[in-house]
Formats: C-alpha cells, structure tokens, sequence
C-alpha cells in the first residue's frame, strides 16, 4: 500500500511540475492519463494485458508531460516483470525495450545539442543498466530463498545427526506408500545396552556409534525406500517385497548375525508387512513394535536367566569354599594327631579326646550345611505364635539360670496363629536367643515383644550384648561369615533362610556397646482356620 502512494505522489508531482513550467502539450489529456496509468498500475492483477497496457500508458504520459523525470517510471515498469520473467535473457529484452521507448519519446521534445544528446543516453544506459543489476539482485535472492527453503525443508524432515529421515517424516513416507497400495516391509530395530555406553564413552562415542549404524544401515540396504532414525537409539527401515517369507529371513539373518558383527553391538527388532499384518500406517507399526518388545522381552529373560545362572554357580562356589575351608581345619589337626601318634606305637589315647571333637565338629557343619542347602519337603500347619515363643523359653530355662541372664516376654493380647514348620520356628527362636546370650558377657537381658501389624506377625528379640559393627550388618546373613572363634558361620543363614521359607522378612538393627535387635515378620494365618489344620500341598524348601 505505501509503494503505491509513493506512485500516486510521484506521478502528481510530474503532472503539476510539466503544467507549472508549461511542458504538457494539453494539462487534460495529461491527468487523464496519469490517472488512466495509475488505475491500471494499482488493478493490474484484475486486468487482462495490463503490462502491456501500462506500457502504453507510461510512454503516453512521458510524451504528454515533456518531462525527463519520468525517468522513474521507466525503472518501476522494468522491475515489475522481473519477478515473473524467469530468464536473465527476457529480462534483458524488457529493459531493453523501456529504454529505447523512453530515449525515442525524449528525442520528440529535447532540443538537439551534444551535452542534452549525451544526458539521455547516460539515463537511457542507467536506467538498462539498473534493470540488469535489479534482476540480478532478484536472481541470487530467489537462489538463497531456495537455498533456505530446501535445507529448513531438510531439517523439518531430517534427523541432524545422522541425516536420515526422522520420526515424522517416516509416518509420513509409510503413509504414502501404503495409500499407494505398495507392498512394503517395516523394519523396526533398537540398539541394545547404547545408552549404557554413556558412561564408557561419553555422548560423543555414542553420537559416533549412531553415525556408524546409520551408515552400515545405508550400506546393508541401499534398495530401502525409507531409512530413519527412529527415536533416541531406534531405526526404522522400509522395504520393498515380494515375498513376505523370504525377505523376513533375509532381515533376521542380517539383523542377528551380520550387523552385530559389524557394529559390535546387539540389536532387538520388530518386523511387519503391508497388507499382510496390517492395512493402515498405525497397523503396521503397532504390529511392528509389538513384535520388538516380544523380542526385547525374550532377550531381558535369557539375559535374566544368564545372570541368576551366574549367581546359582558364585553362591555354589562360595559355598564350596567355604565348605573346604571349615572341612580343612579339623582334618589337618585330625592328620597332624596321627602324625604325632606314629612315633608312638599309634598309641592315640593323649589325643583322642581332641581328634573326637574335630570329628564331631566336621559332622555338625557337614548336617548343618545339608539342613541349609539340601531340598525337603515340609508340611506346614497352623500354631500359636505365642506357644513357640513361650515354649522356647521354657526349653532355655535351665541354660537362661546357669548365665545369669533374663527373658522378657511381652506377648501381646492375641495368640497370633500362624502357617508354620513348628520345628523349624522352634529352631529359628532358638538360635537366635543363644546368639543373643553368647553377645552379653555379663548378666544380660533379651527382650522378646510380639505384636500385629494388619495381615502380619512381628517378632523382636533385641539383646544388651556389645552389638555387631556396622560394616558386618550387610555380612552376617552370608554362609560361613561368623566372627565367633569356634562358629561355623551357618547359623543366622539358617535363620534367614527358614523365615523366607515362611515367606517372611527379617531385619537387624545393632549399637555398638547397647546391643542388638532382630526384627521378624511373617504372615498370619486365616482367622477361622483350625491350630491343627494340615494343608493338601506341601512348601518345598531350599
């Protein structure tokens, strides 16, 4: 709108000032046709021809006005076609032709002299050659548009870093084809364990990882119809097919076996086909994802079941070891005895006291560790928690005297049934009171407190003994840790295994010099089950 007032008030200008100095050859017929050029030049878009038309009408109005400003106008008319006119050529033509009118118009009214005859033709040549320069100007503006437009078009449909196409950009290539009703395959593939090399090799190995992957995968399929970096770590392939068949072992055998060979780096993948699994773009790519979370899936349980394999052979071999350890003692003091006994006729009368204790010791840990590893089954029945407790104090009664020390039993308002091996409970209590008594040196006290918490029983037994270290609580459950001088180190194994057993938890809270205080809690039984009611199935324990 502004570059048309300018006209307007540029065009008036040339009528008054050719008027003022008496140059028009009739004032009428003058803003008659500035006004004519004028309607033309602001409808042109309405009117057919009107680049000719106006053409016409700037020579009529130069003529009119016997003015050498209209020089402008000339240039206005040279520059609007330059945005239609595409060759450089055509271009040339039209300020060739503007020119040449305005010189031919100018020779009608300027008085014939070298220094007039020279300042038309320096305008006629300014104005041809501000034509050039304008589409010039024009030209390499238009390139770097499209320079522009082609690489935001890139970047709205490119992934920066690796250059293929990205997420939206393969829903909308997939969509394409299948409207075209194209047979094609969808192959979605997700690195495994990338992320984790994060921490190894920092972003920028992995970016280069990525960078890699997607050019092996241009290089492994160069007949792909679309290739994408699908998400963070995920790649999307599309392919076309013939056979369903043969192109999905033709990918597996590349996907399994070749790119990890390749790359070094394991791949989960998913693969769908159009129209086989799916009639949409949303078809084949849920089928598609389903199928790699069946297979990422497959992969965390082998993975699952490699590690729990792995830790079944550590436990067994620490197990072992320790087991040959504890073994070992006794047998070279047995061996040493027998040594000694060998210069004396293999008279083992001053040492048989001592070589019965060793094997006595070697068949305790020897049934202890069976009870803790070998399988058995046991049937479980419902009992009064409070009776096991109650009558594990009366069985340590004698033993509680003879050390000085006390039992405080708070047994709570209920009698708290519960589904239990009796003899193994009776065991578990058992252990742990005597441990609770070998950690108090003097006289001491073990607090015994039965509660309820909703479904659950929790028992503690806390002692006044000097407490467990704080870098030992982690330890104490392990098979043959023990800091006792004559402990097998089975003991609270056993323990925690016979609460898991009855699918219970047990906790260990120690002050160094105050005491310690184990906490168990395991699940009641069904309120209108019967204390001696046997179960139909047996609990296999480990």
């Amino acid at each position: 709108m502004s570059y048309n007032w300018i006209l307007i008030a540029y065009t008036a200008v040339i009528c008054l000032s050719s008027i003022l100095f008496d140059k028009a050859t009739s004032p009428w017929l003058l803003i008659l046709l500035a006004v004519a050029y004028l309607v033309v030049h602001i409808a042109e878009k309405k009117i057919i021809g009107s680049a000719f038309l106006q053409f016409g009408l700037v020579m009529a109005f130069h003529w009119s006005s016997q003015m050498d400003i209209c020089l402008p106008l000339y240039i206005v008319q040279i520059s609007k076609p330059m945005y239609s006119v595409k060759r450089l050529q055509s271009s040339v033509l039209v300020s060739i032709a503007y020119t040449a009118a305005f010189v031919c118009i100018a020779f009608t009214y300027v008085p014939f002299s070298n220094y007039r005859m020279f300042v038309l033709l320096f305008s006629a040549v300014s104005c041809l050659i501000v034509g050039i320069l304008f589409k010039r100007y024009l030209y390499v503006i238009e390139n770097q548009t499209l320079l522009l437009d082609n690489e935001k078009k890139h970047l709205s449909t490119h992934d920066a870093l690796t250059g293929l196409y990205n997420y939206e950009e393969c829903h909308r290539q997939l969509e394409h084809l299948v409207h075209t009703h194209k047979t094609v395959a969808l192959v979605l593939i997700d690195c495994k364990d990338l992320k984790s090399l994060n921490t190894i090799n920092g972003f920028h190995g992995v970016n280069r990882i990525l960078k890699q992957v997607a050019q092996l995968l241009r290089i492994m399929f160069p007949e792909a119809l679309v290739i994408s970096r699908y998400g963070g770590d995920e790649f999307a392939i599309v392919l076309d097919y013939s056979d369903s068949g043969h192109t999905q072992n033709y990918i597996s055998q590349l996907m399994a076996s070749e790119f990890p060979k390749l790359t070094g780096i394991e791949i989960n993948y998913g693969m769908a086909f159009y129209p086989d699994d799916g009639v949409s773009k949303d078809d084949l790519f849920f089928i598609a994802e389903r199928n790699l979370y069946t297979m990422k899936r497959e992969s965390w349980l082998k993975r699952e079941e490699h590690m729990l394999r792995s830790e079944k052979l550590r436990v067994v071999g620490e197990l072992a070891s320790g087991m040959a350890h504890e073994i070992r003692n006794p047998l070279t003091t047995i061996k040493g005895f027998l040594q000694i006994s060998k210069s004396d006729n293999y008279n083992i009368k001053p040492w048989y006291d001592l070589i019965m204790d060793e094997i006595t010791r070697m068949s305790m840990l020897t049934a202890e560790f069976l009870q803790f590893s070998r399988p058995h089954a046991t049937q479980f029945k419902v009992h009064s928690i409070k009776d096991c407790i109650q009558r594990v104090i009366s069985l340590l009664d004698s033993e509680t005297s003879r050390l000085g020390h006390k039992i405080d039993f708070d047994p709570g308002p209920e009698p708290l049934p519960m589904l239990m091996d009796q003899d193994k409970m009776l065991q578990l209590l058992l252990n742990l009171i005597k441990n609770a008594f070998e950690a108090m040196a003097d006289e001491g006290l073990v607090r015994i407190r039965l509660t309820r918490d909703k479904e659950l029983a929790v028992i503690e037994i806390s002692d006044t003994g000097k407490g467990i270290p704080e870098d030992e609580l982690d330890q104490i459950f392990l098979p043959f840790f023990t800091t006792k001088e004559t402990g097998t180190g089975l003991g609270l194994s056993i323990c925690h295994k016979i609460v898991q057993d009855h699918e219970g938890t047990m906790e260990v809270e120690s002050v160094i010099g105050k005491g310690t205080k184990f906490t168990i809690t395991v699940p009641l039984s069904h309120p209108d089950a019967s204390p001696q009611m046997s179960l139909s199935g047996n609990r296999a324990t480990m």
